[in-house]
């Protein structure tokens, strides 16, 4: 008996060591460690980015650092180090590029129950912040209210922070302000902050009346986001990130909404959509591109063939460097291999020590739409989105309707992407290793392709789920 009792201690003291210990979300870093992060992010950075100094010099990115660095005399959270190297990280200018939370940060915090503040809001084109949904237990508190201070901070004060660890294309605003909209403030707000189980909060009622109110947070494991309806089309084709309906109207119109770049059954999808539109001779075709933040660039040629009547190119390049090899930049051995596969097909020039090569597609002749069309777009268009959206204005005489989107009109660098690991913090910064170039006819100016029919959406607007972009085009096809 005495033995089979030792044996079983054993198992059990054999059970409890093998077990994992819990990620500590609240670890803390010391001085010494959060600098050297800092100094490893800004290293390969410069040394990694195909294009890092286009928005910033060298000198005031290193300035910036130096400033940030100046801040830090205490241990800080994994969370806290992330704040400082996204704040650096935005300095490039480039949306593709950004700090995301460590592998086992990321795992522990899904099951994680963080207290947020309890309102989800929008942000108005003047910087407002007005409520959306109150999810507090204080009725008195209702959507179309604005918030005016959090905890003694103003607004602008918030979004300034906000904005200043968003990354955009460019001097891009629209991408950030989109980006801090509904249910992503509060988690925005807390990341700067910090979460809190109780927030004050200065609102100013619809009638003008102002209140202080403490609201208690809620559980971010229960968070929820309430939008308006809006007036549904039921759809003739649905794929999982496509959709496709027809509008009657005196003249119909033709709806495409596309939420990604990527997914299954696209190509016919799109095949039958264009043969279902032509054979209805349907002249006004709707292209929504609202929050669509891109995806795989391949499927967005493969849309523009349908409504570009000529050979489509889409140039990228990269320094020549073997930053695709370096053990450092963090890749998958698919997509180390790629750099390679470009490298076999002869670019067409050597340009300032980079490597040229191509994207094309060539127009489907057959199912070509020749009628008008009209896209939509706010800040949070980006990536493939961008070049959808400026190919469309540039070579088919589309209608842009809506906010400036938030991928650089010029181009941007993507295409594909690595990473480097910060050696304490294990914070992981995602870096792009090509830059494409839109062929067309413009000048970097560091902004998004700006609308034909800007569109502004106002309190009412947006509590009564209204689309103006849509209703812009409605007065435009009569």
């Amino acid at each position: 008996m005495k033995s089979y009792l030792s044996i079983l201690c054993f198992i059990i003291c054999l059970s409890s060591f093998s077990q994992k210990k819990e990620f500590d979300i609240k670890k803390k870093y010391s001085v010494k460690e959060v600098l050297k992060d800092i100094d490893y992010t800004e290293k390969y950075l410069i040394k990694f980015h195909p294009d890092p100094f286009r928005y910033i010099s060298k000198d005031s990115l290193h300035a910036f650092v130096l400033n940030q660095k100046a801040k830090i005399d205490t241990p800080l959270t994994e969370m806290q180090i992330r704040f400082y190297i996204k704040r650096i990280v935005a300095k490039i200018g480039c949306g593709h590029t950004d700090a995301a939370a460590s592998k086992k940060y990321a795992k522990a915090i899904k099951k994680t129950n963080r207290p947020i503040l309890p309102l989800n809001v929008f942000v108005t084109d003047s910087n407002r912040v007005i409520v959306l949904n109150n999810l507090s237990s204080d009725t008195t508190i209702k959507p179309g209210d604005e918030i005016l201070n959090i905890d003694k901070r103003s607004i602008n004060s918030i979004l300034k922070t906000i904005y200043s660890i968003t990354t955009s294309d460019g001097y891009n605003q629209t991408y950030k302000k989109q980006s801090a909209r509904y249910n992503s403030f509060k988690y925005y707000y807390s990341f700067c902050y910090g979460f809190k189980f109780d927030y004050t909060v200065k609102i100013k009622h619809q009638n003008n009346r102002i209140y202080d109110y403490k609201l208690r947070g809620i559980s971010s494991l229960k968070d929820t986001l309430i939008l308006s309806k809006k007036d549904s089309l039921v759809p003739l084709r649905k794929i999982k990130t496509c959709s496709y309906s027809v509008i009657k109207n005196s003249s119909p119109i033709a709806l495409i909404d596309i939420n990604a770049f990527k997914g299954k059954y696209w190509r016919s999808f799109f095949r039958k959509t264009f043969k279902d539109i032509n054979h209805q001779n349907i002249e006004h075709l709707v292209i929504d591109l609202r929050d669509n933040g891109g995806g795989q660039i391949n499927l967005g040629l493969n849309l523009l063939s349908y409504l570009i009547n000529k050979k489509i190119v889409l140039p990228f390049d990269k320094k020549i460097n073997t930053t695709a090899f370096n053990p450092k930049y963090k890749m998958g051995f698919g997509m180390r291999v790629v750099p390679i596969m470009f490298a076999l097909q002869p670019p067409e020039r050597f340009k300032n020590g980079r490597l040229r090569h191509y994207f094309m597609a060539f127009p489907k002749k057959r199912k070509q739409f020749k009628g008008q069309i009209y896209v939509l777009t706010n800040g949070r268009s980006f990536s493939m989105s961008g070049v959808t959206s400026t190919y469309l204005k540039h070579k088919s005489n589309a209608i842009i309707i809506g906010e400036e989107i938030g991928a650089n009109v010029a181009g941007s660098n993507a295409a594909i992407s690595g990473k480097i690991i910060l050696p304490n913090s294990k914070v992981i910064v995602h870096i792009p290793l090509y830059h494409l170039y839109h062929d067309v006819d413009v000048k970097n100016k560091g902004r998004g392709l700006m609308p034909d029919y800007p569109t502004n959406y106002t309190k009412k607007n947006v509590l009564n789920g209204e689309d103006v972009d849509m209703k812009k085009v409605f007065e435009l096809v009569k």
